[in-house]
């Protein structure tokens, strides 16, 4: 267990994760667990960065690939994903770019082939595909489909 700027911080091993009324808790010595959460990959590169607050995810969410390089960013509240939700192809261009509201998919959906070039657009609402999606192919046709 490390000390950072009065928080806790512990490696993913040392707590227990159990699932109660739609929800991921995290416990250690059986009791909610608040602070940072760390996870590294076989390398020691950080894999995961989480923070927790009684027991919920709370706050951002950081993973990375291997060489350390971001894969995804998320930001949670009482355990539940909201705002901006991002991740990365292994090169460090955009890969996807969406809007959660209460675990909720909301608002615009942007996907980017690995030469950040669009590969897929539209809106969601409460999850649901609305609208129109656009597809671009890397051999340069497009799909459109209507929800």
């Amino acid at each position: 267990m490390f000390i950072y700027c009065g928080k806790t911080k512990t490696d993913l091993s040392d707590v227990e994760i159990i699932f109660e009324n739609n929800l991921m808790l995290f416990t250690k010595n059986s009791k909610l667990y608040s602070g940072q959460i760390i996870e590294l990959h076989d390398n020691k590169e950080i894999k995961l960065e989480m923070e927790v607050l009684n027991g919920l995810k709370n706050g951002n969410i950081n993973q990375y690939y291997r060489s350390g390089k971001i894969q995804t960013h998320s930001n949670f509240i009482n355990g539940k994903l909201f705002g901006k939700f991002t991740s990365f192809h292994e090169n460090g261009n955009e890969q996807i770019i969406t809007f959660y509201n209460n675990d909720l998919r909301m608002g615009s959906f942007e996907e980017f082939h690995d030469n950040q070039k669009l590969k897929l657009c539209g809106s969601y609402f409460n999850s649901l595909k609305i609208g129109q999606f656009e597809e671009y192919f890397k051999s340069g046709g497009k799909a459109i489909y209507n929800y």
